[in-house]
């Protein structure tokens, strides 16, 4: 399943992506799916530096962000992309809809499988995917995808503030739904046919934030709609889910399911179990209520049962944890596949609901017609329940399922957010809804040894406000935050204001201006990357200048090695400014991209510092250092931007770009004229020409 987030060939440059899930694991999402989404080359165990500073600068281009629900939310994880707490009453954000945009393509990811070593590594799964291209996209369907998004981010605790989180998820789908405005729309095909259908709660109006509400959905009704249009309702129907409801002699999702399913005939289910132990040795024990035994001879349809499988053809233990509900009659195939378990909350047939995404795939029963052939194949070959009267019901067994032992202790109502303000003035913000906070409570900062950040006595103190700002001395931000009341403690989830003015990494305080330039202007950064820190990390065995067999002062070769003229030099930089230049002319995505290619920590601002410095540490006079920093603007003032379909328009990057160099030129040209006296007439007059001509 990790593939499924590698950009298919011709994909283009990463734009966002944007996923949902209940449980979490945040370093398989950083080290393995947006590694594959980025196309990052880098390892993280054998590289890590090389990791970390690709990861830092794709990222700083593209969006990221993880919608999760908040009982699982608090985990730890890079500032650089969005964890976004999920808090439904009295249900789960149960969803598993990834959606990733590169700039030639959009693909929907519709899964069973959490963001979880077991949910991408051994369970047993089921994920679809769906990708339009310019010129083939069902568009339809990403804007249902992204309109369920953006109605799941109306459950984001917030206190009515614009959080920049919520706003920065917001503007992808924006940006998403631009992008695939003008892509030209596939027809549909008549053999088989795609439908995202959802569970959602309903969402009343917000009278603070003057949000409009919407009403609930049921991804069960909204399935048999669908189905309906093919033919009629359901005859038949197969149930595989590794959870169901335990409560009552009636179970409410059966009972949902045959009141659908079509009238006057013989209605048939197959409902498939999970069972403890082996299912060949008898009693057979089902870890499943009765009332699915039960419930169908109310409604005179004829039940029968199998085992899910939970090993694998060598053996092995693979859990079951996929999700699908399959659905025929004499006209069509359909199967439904996602995150809903066979549950009320799931489906979305009782007053509490769950966060679900699912794709119903229905296949006209024509003649000839493989299609519904290929969705019977889907379901795995099960072992049968012969005689389900003779074995044990158990009930359904909360501790064989994955989501189940995740459970956390939930942080209470009354913490809604908190996010961090990078810069010179560093603080962190939090926002209380004061009636729904515990009587005694604290919040401690974790990873920069501050302990203690904030308590009830100190804000009851402070005025009781819904939003308290705490300065932050230390230059890195806390690594999490804490927060203790008396029945517990979790972690509340952060966010970065601003990624852009987050510090850098601490390495990158060994990177020379040289270093900085080949890779800003390297056709692959990648392997740029890989070699700055290879050189940085290489430990030399021996002493060359020592081991050699000739003195250095006697070596010709060496006493007139060209690399160290001054010509050669000046002719090798030329060479590297015209590779960046051509880099800054290149088509840019987003402005957030456009920013990063400017001010991120391996960017213009940057290595325009660096050049300074360079001027700075400089003996004697200053000229020749002086000459590359001139040059260096000089390519600047000459980027003429190539824009194409799709990116940000010529205007705009212009707009933007040249304010930018004129207040870049502005700053710079203050601190060199400090340094008047080490610099010669000529050179300092060749700067001053320079100056004006970029301040055009």
């Amino acid at each position: 399943m990790l593939e499924l987030w590698r950009p298919p060939r011709g994909a283009g440059e990463a734009v966002g992506c944007l996923t949902t899930t209940y449980t979490f694991d945040p370093g398989l999402f950083d080290e393995q799916c947006l590694a594959r989404f980025l196309e990052i080359e880098s390892e993280p165990n054998r590289e890590d530096l090389a990791f970390l500073l690709e990861r830092e600068t794709r990222l700083g281009c593209a969006y990221a962000g993880v919608l999760v629900d908040h009982t699982q939310a608090g985990v730890d994880h890079s500032l650089r992309w969005d964890v976004l707490p999920v808090r439904i009453y009295g249900g789960k954000q149960h969803a598993k809809l990834s959606l990733l945009a590169w700039t030639k393509r959009i693909r929907l990811i519709v899964a069973s499988a959490n963001l979880t070593e077991a949910g991408y590594r051994s369970n047993r799964e089921v994920a679809i995917t769906l990708d339009a291209s310019p010129g083939e996209a069902d568009v339809r369907q990403i804007e249902a995808a992204a309109e369920f998004v953006r109605r799941l981010l109306a459950f984001v605790p917030s206190a009515g503030q614009s959080m920049p989180e919520v706003q920065r998820a917001l503007g992808f789908l924006e940006q998403v739904e631009r992008q695939v405005a003008d892509w030209t729309q596939v027809r549909p095909s008549r053999a088989l046919r795609q439908h995202l259908v959802f569970t959602l709660p309903k969402r009343r109006d917000n009278p603070v934030t003057g949000e409009a509400g919407f009403d609930a959905r049921s991804s069960l009704d909204e399935a048999i709609a669908q189905c309906r249009r093919y033919g009629g309702s359901p005859t038949n129907a197969w149930v595989a889910s590794p959870f169901f409801d335990s409560d009552g002699d009636s179970d409410a999702a059966t009972s949902a399911l045959c009141k659908s399913m079509a009238r006057g005939i013989t209605r048939r289910l197959a409902i498939c179990v999970p069972a403890l132990g082996d299912p060949e040795e008898e009693p057979l024990r089902l870890a499943a209520p009765t009332s699915l035994r039960n419930t169908p001879r109310k409604y005179s349809a004829v039940v029968g049962f199998e085992v899910l499988p939970q090993r694998d053809g060598d053996g092995n233990l693979r859990p079951w944890h996929a999700k699908m509900l399959a659905l025929q009659s004499k006209m069509y195939s359909a199967l439904l596949a996602g995150s809903s378990n066979f549950t009320r909350a799931g489906l979305g047939i009782g007053p509490r609901r769950n966060a679900e995404a699912n794709l119903l795939t229905v296949a006209e029963q024509r003649p000839h017609a493989r299609e519904p052939g290929d969705l019977e194949v889907v379901w795995p070959e099960m072992v049968q329940v012969v005689e389900p009267e003779k074995a044990e019901w158990l009930g359904s067994k909360p501790e064989l399922d994955e989501e189940e032992r995740a459970a956390a202790m939930p942080l209470p109502v009354g913490f809604l957010s908190a996010s961090y303000v990078a810069g010179d003035q560093r603080r962190v913000v939090l926002c209380f809804d004061a009636a729904h906070l515990p009587p005694t409570w604290s919040v401690l900062a974790r990873g920069q040894d501050r302990g203690e950040l904030l308590n009830q006595d100190e804000w009851t103190a402070g005025g009781r406000n819904e939003t308290i700002v705490v300065t932050w001395q230390p230059v890195q931000p806390p690594e999490r935050l804490l927060v203790r009341w008396p029945a517990g403690e979790t972690f509340w989830p952060m966010n970065v204001e601003d990624a852009r003015r987050l510090p850098p990494p601490a390495e990158l305080g060994e990177m020379s201006a040289d270093d900085m330039l080949m890779i800003l202007a390297a056709s692959d950064p990648s392997a740029a990357f890989r070699a700055w820190t290879r050189r940085r990390q290489k430990e030399v065995a021996f002493d060359d200048e020592l081991d050699t067999a000739i003195p250095t002062d006697l070596d010709p070769l060496r006493r007139y090695d060209l690399r160290s003229t001054f010509l050669h030099r000046i002719r090798s930089r030329a060479r590297v400014l015209a590779a960046l230049r051509h880099n800054l002319q290149r088509p840019v995505w987003s402005l957030q991209a456009l920013q990063w290619r400017l001010e991120g920590f391996i960017g213009i601002k940057p290595l325009a510092e660096r050049l300074l410095a360079d001027v700075a540490a400089a003996d004697g006079q200053v000229d020749e250092a002086l000459l590359t920093l001139a040059d260096f603007l000089i390519v600047l003032r000459e980027v003429e931007y190539e824009s194409i379909e799709g990116a940000v328009p010529k205007a705009h990057f212009s707009r933007v770009y040249r304010s930018f160099l004129r207040d870049l030129v502005v700053e710079l040209d203050e601190k060199v004229r400090g340094y008047r006296g080490r610099i010669g007439k000529d050179m300092m007059g060749f700067w001053d020409r320079v100056v004006e001509r970029c301040r055009t």
